[in-house]
């Protein structure tokens, strides 16, 4: 039999199916699910799958599904899994009844893993542990913007994505090129620990431009396309939690922290539980397509960044960072106080002389209204 990995992709079948993905992360994760069930299937190559009748596939199908359930899977990951095969049938116009094949997986009833975030302790205990300016910044990275991991690397994310904004914050285009792009930002925090790890990378050697990697890999560092991918942060952020002693939960095959969506998860609560941000808005900077809105509303960058500023100091995960963030607020509260108060006392002072103009004038019909003028002079009216 075919070892895994090995099975001959210049084919027919195997083109139709690899031209229907659009992303390389599905397109890896569909790549490895649809070997596992060649190999169940015990098949030596793709057309020999997409030559079977629809009895024969049908009995295929079926007989994954059971042997899957008795391995305890959850149903939403069969279901991912039977995604691959599915999709690979379709393209190669395969008729089998697939309402049958899908009656089959387990009840998705079951309370869900990954739903609890992680808290500002456990992020700072992250860091206190890692060692590696790279992994200190990607930390940061996933705690300003809350994305997928999937943003690093499709497209792989590089340093022309990044733009400067105000109260020393970064602006970073996730999916460029894509019509799921969105703007995600970075907190004072994240950009001061991005800007020491883009700043060691210079001083080990690295020339930077435009279109170097945003996180690379270690063991290459001189490879200019040999870039973080979802699966090596995974495994880096197990190891960090590890030597952490950071406790999750494992019920089934699932933790009740999930390794990279813990971030998502906490980004996503600050954002939400926040009654100055508007939730429209909070939605787009979490990639959500939100409704009707998630099609026609069309923030600005600038509109985005409004709200996420309101963030910032929750985001935040070091207290030094924090009080930063909050001295900065109170500055800001200041100065908008100073706006309101200058011209304000500017013009009492205006009105103020107004009436003692009148009040002079009106002294030379009437002495009583010199006495007044006279009180006014002495002290506060």
């Amino acid at each position: 039999m075919t070892k895994f990995n090995e099975f001959n992709k210049d084919c027919d079948s195997f083109r139709n199916f690899n031209e229907a993905i659009r992303h390389d992360t599905t397109r890896r994760s569909y790549h490895y699910s649809l070997n596992v069930f060649m190999r169940f299937a015990g098949l030596d190559n793709y057309d020999e799958l997409a030559k079977k009748d629809t009895d024969t596939i049908q009995k295929l199908l079926e007989n994954w599904v059971i042997s899957q359930k008795k391995k305890n899977l959850l149903s939403n990951t069969i279901s991912t899994k039977l995604d691959a095969v599915e999709l690979f049938l379709e393209m190669n116009k395969k008729i089998w009844y697939k309402k049958i094949v899908r009656k089959m997986l387990p009840d998705s009833d079951r309370i869900p893993g990954g739903d609890v975030p992680f808290t500002k302790e456990d992020l700072v205990r992250l860091k206190q542990v890692a060692k590696k300016p790279r992994d200190i910044a990607l930390i940061d990275f996933l705690a300003s913007t809350g994305v997928r991991p999937g943003c690093l690397s499709d497209p792989v994310l590089r340093l022309k994505h990044l733009e400067d904004m105000p109260h020393g914050c970064k602006a970073v285009k996730v999916y460029d090129g894509s019509r799921d792009g969105y703007w995600a930002f970075l907190t004072p925090e994240g950009t001061e620990s991005l800007n020491r790890y883009l700043k060691w990378r210079k001083f080990n050697g690295e020339e930077l431009g435009p279109d170097s990697v945003l996180f690379k890999t270690y063991e290459n560092p001189h490879k200019k396309k040999d870039h973080l991918g979802a699966d090596s942060v995974r495994q880096m952020l197990v190891n960090l939690l590890k030597f952490a002693g950071i406790e999750r939960k494992k019920t089934k095959n699932r933790y009740d922290k999930a390794i990279v969506y813990g971030f998502r998860k906490r980004f996503n609560g600050i954002l939400k539980m926040n009654n100055d941000v508007n939730s429209n808005i909070a939605e787009k900077l979490m990639a959500h397509k939100n409704g009707l809105d998630g099609n026609y509303l069309k923030p600005t960058r600038e509109q985005c960044f409004v709200e996420f500023v309101k963030a910032i100091t929750e985001l935040t995960i070091s207290d030094e960072a924090r009080d930063k963030a909050k001295i900065a607020d109170l500055e800001k509260e200041k100065s908008v106080l100073q706006k309101e108060v200058i011209p304000l006392s500017s013009r009492m002072r205006r009105t103020d002389a107004k009436v003692e103009r009148l009040l002079k004038a009106m002294s030379e019909i009437n002495p009583e209204y010199g006495k007044i003028l006279e009180i006014r002079k002495s002290g506060p009216y």
